[in-house]
């Protein structure tokens, strides 16, 4: 007697087994693909609803083996159109950081809204196409695969032991934030014991005795689904390895290679985006490189002044690396290694972030496959060290302490004795970091050596050596004096900060403040922002932040050069509260200006913006009076507006 059934139940393990793993290699596939897959998948599911119209009436065993057939390929594009992205939700983002409750679960359904609805439609289209015919084998199959969907859906949403994030497409990595991994949840027995009913009263609808080879081959097909189902939902929850039944599947996917990540670290203003485009400008066998910036307001700027510089560069505002990083960066990480498969990855973080856990999420065992080498580089402001040192030395301790090469930028602003000084702190923190001195964020055209397991700088070439050995001699220097000698240093980078404030500038383009001919800013290669320039004034605020806010807004399409220059000098003095940084491009006359306020200096440079720049400003600090400042570079457009 068993044997009645077992082509039936043969049958659909086959299809059901087959059609899963050939939809897990079509995700894995490269992109460029998809848009064929989806036009094959649209035919064969014209071709399945068909099927199901004209099986519809049909009472054989055949018709029951097509009507089964049918509503598994036409379940099969819900799968396809969703995993390769084609219809989701609105959302395409992972859940902020600490978001639970119903606001997380109001997330999770905007991250597959359309799809949701897509499948409704689907299905009244299915359940029309066979309405009050003898035939229901196909919308049975249909309305059990959705089943499925949902309860496992549902179940992993809430949380299970085996997630099998395996399978999921590194485009839609962002889905790993409404995973919850833990041994079971209050559902899963719920969905296994309602699944288990029907599977039952579908058995005994088979076992009917007398009943003909299409009664009993259609109640075995919905049986044997159903059977699967409860199968899938014990594989969420039990030790055993899944996986294995579709690693074919996975056959298409690349594997992940290493990477060496670069992380170029410093308090706002340093000139981290002036060093990041010199270490791009030297030649480097590498391979290819991507660059991941993060500002601390929604709007960025340093993004764009990356771009251009032999690497695509991916801007992650007001997010992964600002202030709490944990599983965002994680997931941005995989998912640049899946899109690029880069050989190196240079993350430069805002100048408030958290090193420290930026530093644990690289290390953490999710990206250890991953990331091959860690190297840190902190650049540091030379002019205003002494004072933020003073203000924050806990966060730039914290900087420096992990740094296997401290660049001390700016280092022509101040005399010998500070720059000993500066050098001094910085040993004294980080005893084996290698120290050298930097002008507009240039140490030397050698560039990187990798030395065992982390990179540091080079030193080996004549520049490079000379400013190490400078750097030596004012510490034996400094160290003769006594501490009168350090108290008059203190005084010297007070009173250096001082005078350098009206005119002699550096800026994080790289620059003087008048312009030296070095700017480089094609758009040449990929820039990813993932911010509009169109919203309106926008401030971030973090407590872990340093106590900093950041303020973003878009600016008037063309500004007054003069009047920018007044608004600045006038952030300079504190006019608009305690504001540590500015920058922002925009139009000024014929062309296109980048601003800055930085270490207590401003400076304005040449711009070359991209196709579709947008003019905007980035400002950070305590306290700051947005209104009144919104309202000078707003006001940009017209004479006097900074008065």
């Amino acid at each position: 007697m068993t044997l009645m059934y077992l082509d039936a139940v043969l049958f659909c393990l086959f299809v059901w087994w087959f059609s899963t793993g050939a939809i897990i290699y079509l995700d894995g596939l490269p992109r460029s693909t998809f848009k064929y897959s989806m036009v094959g998948s649209t035919i064969v599911t014209f071709l399945a609803l068909r099927g199901l119209k004209n099986s519809a009436y049909d009472t054989t065993a055949h018709g029951a083996y097509v009507a089964f057939a049918c509503g598994v390929l036409a379940w099969g594009w819900q799968e396809i159109s969703f995993y390769m992205g084609f219809v989701t939700g609105p959302r395409k983002q992972p859940c902020p950081e600490g978001c639970s409750g119903w606001k997380h679960f109001l997330h999770a359904i905007q991250t597959s809204l359309w799809h949701e609805l897509a499948i409704i439609a689907s299905a009244c289209i299915v359940v029309g196409l066979t309405w009050h015919a003898p035939n229901q084998v196909g919308t049975w199959t249909f309305m059990v695969l959705w089943w499925m969907h949902q309860s496992a859906k549902l179940n992993v949403f809430l949380g299970v032991r085996n997630l099998n994030e395996e399978f999921l497409p590194e485009h839609l990595g962002f889905l790993k934030s409404f995973l919850k991994k833990k041994p079971m949840n209050l559902l899963f027995p719920v969905s296994v014991t309602v699944s288990t009913v029907i599977l039952v009263l579908m058995v005994q609808a088979a076992m009917v005795p007398g009943s003909d080879h299409f009664h009993r081959d259609g109640a075995t097909f919905v049986a044997t689904m159903m059977a699967f189902a409860i199968l899938e939902h014990w594989f969420l929850v039990l030790p055993l390895p899944a996986a294995k039944l579709w690693e074919w599947g996975l056959a298409s996917r690349d594997e992940k290679k290493p990477f060496d990540a670069v992380v170029v670290a410093g308090f706002l203003g340093a000139g981290k985006t002036t060093f990041m485009r010199r270490l791009l400008a030297q030649p480097s066998d590498a391979g290819k490189t991507i660059v991941l910036v993060n500002d601390f307001a929604a709007v960025g700027v340093d993004g764009s002044l990356l771009s251009g510089q032999g690497a695509d560069v991916v801007e992650l505002p007001n997010g992964c690396i600002c202030c709490s990083l944990k599983s965002d960066l994680s997931r941005q990480l995989n998912d640049v290694v899946a899109r690029y498969a880069p050989a190196r990855v240079l993350i430069e973080p805002s100048g408030v972030a958290d090193l420290a856990s930026l530093l644990r999420v690289l290390n953490a065992p999710d990206l250890a496959p991953v990331v091959r080498s860690i190297d840190v580089t902190t650049v540091l402001d030379a002019g205003s060290f002494q004072v933020d040192f003073g203000r924050m030395q806990d966060h730039l301790a914290a900087q420096i302490a992990p740094a296997g090469r401290v660049v001390i930028n700016k280092a022509d602003l101040v005399p010998p004795v500070v720059l000993a000084l500066v050098a001094n702190t910085v040993r004294s923190i980080a005893p084996t970091a290698i120290i050298v001195g930097a002008r507009f964020g240039q140490i030397d055209e050698g560039a990187i050596v990798n030395q065992g397991e982390r990179s540091i700088a080079a030193g080996a070439t004549e520049a490079a050596a000379s400013n190490v050995l400078q750097l030596h001699r004012h510490e034996h220097h400094h160290e003769a004096h006594d501490q009168g000698a350090n108290d008059h240093a203190n005084d010297l980078a007070a009173d250096h900060a001082t005078d350098h404030g009206h005119g002699h500038a550096h800026d994080e383009a790289g620059v003087h403040g008048h312009g030296d001919g070095h700017e480089h800013d094609g758009h040449g290669h990929s820039h990813a922002h993932h911010h509009d320039h169109d919203e309106p004034a926008h401030v971030h605020a973090d407590e872990d932040a340093l106590g900093m806010k950041a303020w973003s807004a878009p600016l008037p399409e063309t500004c007054d050069a003069d009047v920018l220059q007044d608004v600045l000098d006038a952030v300079v003095k504190g006019r608009f509260g305690q504001v540590e940084r500015v920058k922002g491009v925009v139009r000024a006359g014929t062309g296109w200006v980048r601003f800055d306020v930085a270490g207590g200096r401003a400076s304005m440079t040449a711009f070359a913006a991209g196709k579709d720049e947008a003019p905007r400003v980035v400002a950070i600090g305590r306290a700051v009076d947005e209104a009144r400042l919104e309202a000078a570079f707003q006001g940009c457009v017209r004479k006097g507006a900074a008065a």
